[in-house]
């Protein structure tokens, strides 16, 4: 049974990053897609908190699909991801945001707050985070189409 949320049941799309660390803005980009047509049901908001600061982004939403840009090195960048919150098996994430993501969950849980019952995440494999400036390498530039459909497809499984 879903719980009532805060948004009237609707979807989180919580896109993280910093639009002026480069790549690090992937998800803000796609973000600015998504408002142009909104996935049905979905609220789209941007953040740059990470962390516990992140339980305040999530509090009363039973749904969420998490946009973030990562840089593992294993991918080239621009490559899109598309998973349950489950398939990070380690509390450390590859992204400065996902970073104890599972972990700060599982604490709030246990301190009895009202979080997200289904999290999924859209990660991209990104080039630059570090050099300030806006606008995305060209290769991660070309990735965001790419990104919004696997965010429409997480909030269309979620609906269903």
């Amino acid at each position: 049974m879903a719980r009532e949320t805060k948004e009237g049941g609707q979807i989180l799309v919580l896109c993280l990053g910093n639009d002026v660390r480069r790549d690090d803005g992937v998800a803000w980009q796609v973000a600015d897609e998504l408002e142009k047509e909104r996935p049905p049901g979905a609220v789209i908001r941007r953040s740059a908190l990470a962390g516990f600061y992140l339980l305040d982004e999530l509090l009363g939403f039973d749904r969420v699909v998490v946009v973030d840009a990562i840089q593992t090195g294993q991918r080239p960048p621009g490559a899109v991801l598309s998973f349950p919150l489950e398939a990070i098996h380690s509390p450390a994430g590859p992204s400065p945001h996902a970073v104890g993501l599972p972990a700060v969950l599982a604490l709030g849980r246990s301190s009895g707050l009202s979080l997200p019952e289904r999290i999924h995440v859209v990660a991209v494999e990104v080039e630059d985070m570090t050099t300030i400036t806006e606008g995305l390498t060209p290769r991660v530039q070309e990735s965001v189409d790419t990104a919004v459909r696997a965010v429409r497809e997480a909030c269309s499984a979620m609906l269903s």
